[in-house]
C-alpha cells in the first residue's frame, strides 16, 4: 500500500502564497514532473486559515522523505510562499478499507 503525507506550510498571508505558487508554475510543473519516476502518485495543494497544505500520495514514505530533503527546488518553492515557520510533514498508511473511494 501507499503512504499519503500532508505538509502543512505556515504562511502570513495566504493570498500572497497562492500568488507565488501561480509565479512559479512552470518551475512546479517541473518538480511534479521529476517526481513521477521517483515514487509519488498525487500532488495537490489546499489552503487553509493561515496555511498552505499539500496532500501527496507516495509509493513509499522513505521516497517522499529522499525526495524532501535532498531537493534544494522544495527550499525554493517553499520561500516563494512566504513561510513563517517550520513545515509540519504527517505520513499516512493508506488502507484498502470497505467504502474507499479512488
Amino acid at each position: 500500500m501507499s503512504v499519503v503525507v500532508i505538509i502543512h506550510f505556515p504562511v502570513s498571508d495566504v493570498a500572497k502564497a497562492v500568488a507565488g505558487l501561480h509565479e512559479k508554475a512552470s518551475f512546479l510543473e517541473e518538480i511534479s514532473e521529476s517526481t513521477k519516476g521517483a515514487g509519488m502518485h498525487r500532488h495537490q495543494f489546499v489552503s487553509g486559515d493561515g496555511e498552505l497544505v499539500v496532500i501527496d500520495e507516495w509509493e513509499t514514505a522513505e521516497q517522499f522523505q529522499s525526495f524532501f530533503d535532498g531537493n534544494p527546488k522544495v527550499a525554493e518553492v517553499m520561500s516563494s510562499v512566504g513561510m513563517t515557520g517550520e513545515p509540519v510533514i504527517s505520513v499516512f498508511e493508506a488502507l484498502n478499507a470497505p467504502g474507499t473511494v479512488s
